[in-house]
């Protein structure tokens, strides 16, 4: 008579639960508990500019912030009525003279140089690629729209010569081998580009209240 009591000879194995219809499913890694998308965090991080570093990356998007207000000074010129061209003429040389400021400024920050005016007059046409204007404006709804974009980037181009302003910038060596960003009269010719740009801004939202009303009666 058999021993119903014995262990079997071969224990039968728990049911795999990882497989349906006898097709293994793929083990899904392990959760490393940080939303996807998201950076881990052992990965390096790069260091936060400071200092000269700050300033010229700083100094060189407003760069190419000023090349997108000369097209667009332009294009304002074109647009308004023979008188407001001519208050707005004026424009394109301290435009100008503020990029050079700006430039020389920046070459004395870094080493890597500063965008040349042909790359500078290439991206401002590509940034200007996606207002819905072209060289010529006819439509008065356009023509406020340039005036309000003119106007915006002056308002912030005045933001960043107070803060240069007030900054070592003004008065501070670069770190360079005998080269200085600031020296006497520096300080003095950012406070005066502050004053220009905020001139500026007065005048550009006379002008974009004028044509705006028009627009709207």
């Amino acid at each position: 008579m058999a021993d119903v009591t014995a262990a079997p000879d071969r224990v039968t194995a728990a049911p795999d639960l990882r497989q349906t219809n006898g097709t293994p499913m793929p083990l899904t890694p392990r959760s490393t508990g940080f939303p996807a998308g998201l950076p881990s965090p052992w990965l390096p991080v790069l260091a936060p500019a400071r200092g000269s570093t700050a300033v010229a990356t700083y100094l060189r998007a407003h760069l190419y912030g000023a090349a997108v207000g000369r097209s667009l000074l332009d294009r304002c010129i074109r647009a308004v009525d023979d008188p407001d061209r001519a208050r707005l003429e004026p424009l394109r040389e301290q435009f100008e003279q503020e990029i050079t400021f700006a430039s020389e400024v920046l070459s004395r920050l870094t080493p890597i140089g500063t965008p040349g005016r042909g790359l500078l007059r290439r991206s401002s046409g590509i940034a200007l690629g996606v207002l819905p204007v072209g060289p010529v404006l006819s439509d008065p709804l356009a023509r406020l729209g340039v005036l309000e974009a003119l106007r915006t980037l002056v308002v912030a181009k005045r933001s960043m010569w107070d803060l240069l302003a007030e900054s070592w910038v003004a008065d501070a060596p670069s770190g360079g081998e005998g080269a200085t960003v600031g020296g006497p009269g520096t300080r003095r010719v950012l406070m005066d580009l502050a004053e220009q740009a905020a001139a500026q801004a007065v005048l550009l939202e006379e002008l974009r209240r004028t044509y705006g009303l028009a627009v709207f009666e």
